[in-house]
C-alpha cells in the first residue's frame, strides 16, 4: 500500500520551491523612489548593490564610468569617424540607389476599366392618393345623403345640418361630382 501523504506533498512542493527561490534571489534591491505606483520603474530609481557594499545611484555609477573609460570613448569614436569619412570619400562617385516603390508598370487608363454597373430607375410607386379618396367618399356619401333626406323633410336640427354641411365639404375635398 502507497501512503497517503501524497496529495499533501504535492501542496509542499510548489510552497518549497518558492521558498527556495525567494532565499536566491538578491536582497539589495532599492526603491529610490518608494510609495509611487510604477508599472516599469526606470533604471535609474533603483540601485543594485552586488556585494551589500556601499549604495550607489545609477548616475553615480554613470559619472566614474564616464571618468575612467572617457579615453577609451573618445579613441572608438574617433576610430568610428575615420572610417566613416573613409567610405563616404570612396563612394562619392556614384550617388545611392534610389528605391522605386509601388508597381513598375503605369496605372491603367481610367476610360479602359469597367465601370460599375449604373442603377435602374425604378418608377415611383403609383399614389394611392386618389384610391383613399374614393374609399372616404364611398364610405361617406350613403350618410350624407340621409342627412340631406331628412333636412328636406325638416327633421334635423340645427347641429345636424351643421354636420351636413361639413360631411359635403369633406365630400367636395375628395372629389365627389355629386356634391354641392
Amino acid at each position: 500500500m502507497t501512503p497517503h501523504h501524497l496529495p499533501f506533498t504535492r501542496c509542499l512542493a510548489p510552497l518549497a520551491f518558492l521558498l527556495v527561490a525567494a532565499a536566491c534571489a538578491p536582497s539589495d534591491l532599492r526603491d529610490d523612489m518608494p510609495g509611487r505606483a510604477q508599472a516599469f520603474p526606470p533604471v535609474y530609481n533603483q540601485t543594485v548593490v552586488p556585494g551589500g557594499g556601499e549604495r550607489r545611484t545609477w548616475s553615480q555609477i554613470q559619472a566614474e564610468q564616464s571618468r575612467t573609460g572617457s579615453n577609451s570613448i573618445t579613441a572608438a569614436q574617433s576610430r568610428q569617424t575615420e572610417e566613416t569619412q573613409q567610405r563616404d570619400s570612396n563612394d562619392t562617385s556614384r550617388p545611392p540607389p534610389k528605391r522605386r516603390r509601388g508597381s513598375s508598370s503605369p496605372p491603367p487608363d481610367p476610360a479602359a476599366m469597367p465601370q460599375p454597373p449604373r442603377p435602374v430607375p425604378v418608377p415611383p410607386p403609383p399614389s394611392s392618393q386618389s384610391a383613399t379618396d374614393a374609399f372616404k367618399r364611398d364610405l361617406i356619401r350613403p350618410e350624407v345623403d340621409r342627412m340631406r333626406t331628412d333636412d328636406a323633410m325638416g327633421r334635423l336640427d340645427p347641429l345636424g345640418q351643421r354636420d351636413l354641411m361639413k360631411r359635403e365639404n369633406d365630400l367636395r375635398q375628395w372629389g365627389d361630382p355629386l356634391a354641392r
